[in-house]
């Protein structure tokens, strides 16, 4: 489903849904900006498919300029997403394009490639599109490789500064597990689908290409707790949740050795504290995809059990959140990895999540807030690269 969020709601506002062409003039500068709008719908952008993604879009958007105006708009925000079929010809073309903003031509050249992965993910596995992808990416900043669960989406936004961005590749894996990734028979064959990819990327001689992978924040909320309820547990016990841990490591590293052990630089992204509430908990949350993909039972089963067994207060799960991104900074030590360490940062002064990053949700999500935490996840990821290329 297409998320339009924020650039939704500016567009049913009426007059404020444009915000001046002055705005995307300095932005585009010195490229003049029906040239680069030219150039943006040369390398998928479709103010056409925009406006048709919903009847109230439609009306808000009097025509496909507009709608084109809108996309170069949204693409500024993280959460983005919009209907693209990557023209890799055009993209080329556009990322010849010399604004002098650097940071807009990225954030524009990332949504669009974020929105074709996302539409048409097997593209991934194809050499000769990464063959093309790469030096074009290149050509507008510093592009990485971001695989990761829902909570990578917090580290897939445009960073650094307008003269060298940073330029993720989003291998959006919703609901994904890290000790699921090594297993064949995984139901949601994300495993297999970075298997391939990494093979693609080495015959496009693309193991240069930092990667960063962001998983286990669904292993240690989630999956930890389906299998106690199958093995019918009701009270919680650490040593068990330790060995737990412990195997998802163990098998995650595993996959990243097998698979990425030759890539120049691997990254590690730790898991983040707890948002979800302890009255969430009692109330039998549940994450429907995440039940689809690990659990054994419907959503409504899994609520019921999940009321039923004893699940631990706020500030003991952050120190198990903590103790899991010990694990994980072990295992980079052990097989050369980049640990990447946002955790600390993301706490308040009782030592949980700082309350600014729970957003609306107020602990009844499982996310921390893209719009508060996404500074924080930017300049983590720009930090690594950094180092990545002094070979540190």
């Amino acid at each position: 489903m297409i998320r339009v969020g924020k650039v939704l709601r500016r567009a049913l506002r009426g007059p404020r849904r444009a915000v001046g062409l002055r705005w995307y003039a300095l932005r585009c500068f010195p490229e003049p900006l029906e040239a680069f709008l030219r150039l943006a719908e040369g390398a998928g952008a479709s103010g056409a498919a925009y406006r048709g993604q919903s009847a109230a879009l439609t009306a808000a958007l009097p025509d496909d300029r507009v709608a084109l105006l809108h996309i170069l708009r949204g693409c500024t925000e993280a959460s983005f997403a919009l209907p693209a079929a990557l023209d890799l010809a055009g993209l080329e073309r556009l990322a010849a394009a010399r604004p002098w903003n650097r940071r807009y031509l990225a954030q524009i050249v990332a949504s669009l490639v974020n929105a074709h992965l996302t539409a048409r993910p097997a593209s991934a596995h194809d050499p000769d599109f990464w063959r093309r992808l790469l030096p074009a990416l290149r050509r507008v900043g510093r592009p990485f490789l971001l695989a990761g669960d829902s909570h990578s989406l917090l580290s897939r936004s445009v960073g650094g500064g307008r003269r060298a961005p940073t330029v993720p590749v989003h291998l959006l894996c919703s609901a994904g597990s890290a000790v699921g990734l090594a297993n064949p028979a995984s139901r949601s064959g994300y495993g297999q689908y970075l298997a391939r990819t990494a093979a693609a990327l080495a015959a496009a001689g693309g193991r240069g290409l930092p990667a960063f992978f962001q998983f286990g924040q669904v292993d240690v909320e989630f999956v930890s707790t389906f299998r106690r309820i199958a093995r019918g547990e009701a009270a919680f016990d650490p040593a068990a949740f330790g060995t737990f841990c412990t195997e998802v490591v163990e098998r995650y590293g595993a996959f990243l050795g097998e698979h990425f052990g030759r890539f120049t630089a691997v990254h590690v992204v730790g898991i983040a504290p707890p948002a979800l509430s302890d009255e969430a908990w009692a109330e039998g949350y549940c994450n429907a995809h995440v039940a689809q993909l690990e659990g054994d039972r419907d959503e409504a089963e899994i609520i019921r059990a999940v009321r039923s067994i004893a699940v631990p207060g706020l500030a003991a799960r952050t120190a198990l959140h903590r103790a899991f991104n010990d694990r994980l900074r072990a295992l980079c030590r052990a097989r050369g990895l980049r640990y990447v360490d946002g955790f600390d940062a993301l706490l308040g002064p009782d030592g949980t999540l700082d309350r600014r990053f729970l957003g609306a949700a107020q602990g009844r999500d499982h996310h921390v807030d893209p719009d508060a935490a996404g500074p924080l996840a930017r300049a983590a990821i720009a930090a690594a690269l950094a180092r990545a290329g002094r070979g540190g």
